[in-house]
């Protein structure tokens, strides 16, 4: 996996990710946002704004736990902005990180010094050249992907973070791991691009691992870090990078810039020409790193997380002055006389295709946008406008259904045609009973039109005991067949009750007249039966008078017969 991304699970098609991000690096396909890592500056921006909480940032916590549970020698590299979030417990962070198995913890700060040295180099160079600098790795990404005219305007030097972890690789030796800790996600890119970093965590990561021990951080005892310097602590605030330069010496004048548009803004002018001879500080976090996307929101507001850094800052400024502590940066500075802090900026950039005129125009047909007049540039999309969402359509970046006016217009179209074409009686009641809405078909049954049934009880069309039911229990009826006395009619009919909107739908089939052909069928079936009935009588009547005749002509030929017999056997004697 990238190092963030959405969870599929969850997303909802809101596209407030998409609409979030200041580089389009979210693709939506089959409804599903994605970071494209070709593009992502690691900003975290659309992982502040997703409603569902649909994140997924790849953790390294189980590494670092695997590399202290294996014996390793594991160097923290902590960012001076942890003063921001653990304010007046800054002081047992030390020991923090030693009860969780670090064998060395370092403040980040110490590399913030050389890289601040480097760019005080470069503030005085000749020429009008204008310098950017390079300590935020979402606005080297910026530069990189988006914006690749500009590279010659960074600052060749690596960031405060991979200058101490080359450092303390120098230091410790190249087995060591080291371990940095912050409040950025974009650190994570940058970690698994340079060697000298083994892992990284955010401190949202470190607060979760604290949870998971138990730890209580104000029992613990108040510990100096293995190596400091305390003239940098002011680092992750804005202007905090360019704060100890010598500025009455500098040649270029120093303008600071926080925030993703901000820096944008400045860099399109870059790009133009509109500057020169100036050295800009810039942060892609609002309020710099104090407010990155890996620290977490816990109630604290930004401008006491500032002057949390500051009170950290300043409580132990005075050993700037001490002999000892310039003994320890001269110490500091034999070995990183050893570390190379040159960075190679390469362009990163990938161009989007360009589809024709005629190819922008079909997508944007697509989504019925056949004029201008029908171009709306909402921006619910994500995109400024409709021409540049035609665009990512045709790069695979977005889908043409991500229109919302369009889908709703759709939606409202195809919904209008099934309510207004629907032979079924539609009403739609609030919680009182009342009438909101009914169909063409419902005014045609009930002889009342729309706006004059509006708000109208329903008592006064059907009972309305069934429906007091289905609102006290919230339990739908369905095909029940009632007689309506008002209309002498009969219907099948359903009662829905839609808790979300707290309304009832009411859907009903007219059955009257199959309710009387059926009746009428069934008196002709007894009119049928009783007809036949006579028939059947009548006959057994016939039957049995003729059956009487037979019987007495059956007699009579008996008595004929026997008559007939006797003459003849009369006849027989006397010849004998």
């Amino acid at each position: 996996m990238w190092i963030i991304n959405f969870s599929a699970a969850n997303c909802k098609n809101c596209y407030a990710c998409v609409r979030s991000c200041p580089v389009h690096a979210i693709k939506v396909q089959s409804e599903q946002a994605q970071i494209m890592k070709e593009r992502c500056i690691g900003c975290g921006k659309c992982l502040k704004v997703c409603p569902k909480n649909a994140k997924e940032v790849k953790t390294e916590l189980q590494t670092v736990k695997n590399y202290i549970a294996h014996k390793k020698q594991v160097v923290a590299s902590i960012a001076p902005s942890f003063a921001a979030l653990f304010g007046d417990s800054s002081g047992k962070v030390y020991s923090l990180l030693k009860h969780l198995g670090f064998t060395y913890v370092e403040e980040t700060a110490v590399g913030a010094d050389f890289v601040t040295n480097q760019y005080e180099t470069y503030a005085n160079a000749a020429g009008d050249t204008c310098y950017i600098t390079s300590c935020c790795p979402s606005v080297n990404y910026l530069i990189q992907k988006h914006y690749p005219e500009v590279i010659p305007s960074l600052i060749p030097v690596v960031s405060p973070a991979v200058c101490h972890a080359r450092l303390l690789k120098e230091k410790y030796g190249s087995e060591v791991k080291v371990v940095f800790i912050g409040p950025c996600l974009s650190k994570k890119i940058e970690g698994h691009d340079e060697e000298a970093i083994d892992a990284v965590l955010t401190f949202d990561e470190l607060e979760k691992w604290i949870h998971e021990e138990n730890i209580e951080i104000n029992a613990l005892e108040e510990r100096s870090f293995d190596e400091s310097i305390t003239a940098q602590r002011q680092y992750p605030i804005s202007g905090g990078v360019t704060k100890t330069l010598n500025k009455t010496a500098l040649k270029r004048e120093i303008i600071q810039v926080d925030g993703i548009e901000e820096c944008i803004e400045v860099i399109e002018a870059i790009k133009d020409n509109q500057f020169e001879n100036i050295l800009f500080e810039m942060s892609c976090c609002r309020h710099s790193c104090i407010n990155g996307p890996g620290i977490s929101h816990d109630g604290i507001n930004i401008y006491e997380r500032k002057a949390r850094i500051k009170q950290y800052a300043a409580r132990e400024s005075v050993q700037a002055e001490n002999d000892s502590f310039q003994k320890i940066k001269e110490c500091i500075s034999k070995s990183i006389a050893r570390v190379d802090l040159t960075q190679y900026f390469p362009s990163l950039h990938m161009k989007l295709k360009e589809p024709s005129e005629e190819e922008i125009k079909h997508i944007l047909r697509s989504i019925g946008k056949y004029t201008k007049l029908d171009e709306l540039n909402c921006g619910s999309c994500g995109y400024h406008t409709c021409r540049e969402k035609a665009i990512a359509v045709f790069n695979g970046m977005a889908e043409a259904n991500m229109c919302l006016p369009f889908m709703r217009q759709k939606a409202e179209t195809l919904t209008n045609v099934i309510f207004d074409a629907t032979p079924n009686l539609i009403l739609i009641l609030n919680k009182e009973l009342e009438i909101l809405e009914l169909n063409p078909a419902a005014e045609k049954f009930f002889k009342v039109s729309k706006e004059g049934a509006a708000l109208l009880p329903i008592s006064m069309f059907i009972d309305e005991e069934i429906f007091e039911n289905v609102k006290a229990t919230k339990k739908s009826v369905l095909g029940q067949k009632v007689h309506i006395n008002q209309s002498d009619s009969v219907v099948i009919q359903s009662i829905i009750w839609i808790e979300y909107h707290q309304v009832m739908l009411w859907i009903a089939h007219d059955i009257t007249k199959d309710e009387k052909l059926e009746k009428k069928l069934q008196n002709m079936k007894i009119d049928a039966i009783n007809m036949a009935q006579k028939v059947i009588n009548k006959q057994m009547t016939v039957a049995q008078e003729i059956a009487s005749l037979l019987g007495e002509t059956t007699a009579e030929t008996k008595v004929t017969l026997t008559q007939l017999k006797q003459l003849i056997q009369e006849e027989e004697g006397i010849k004998k």
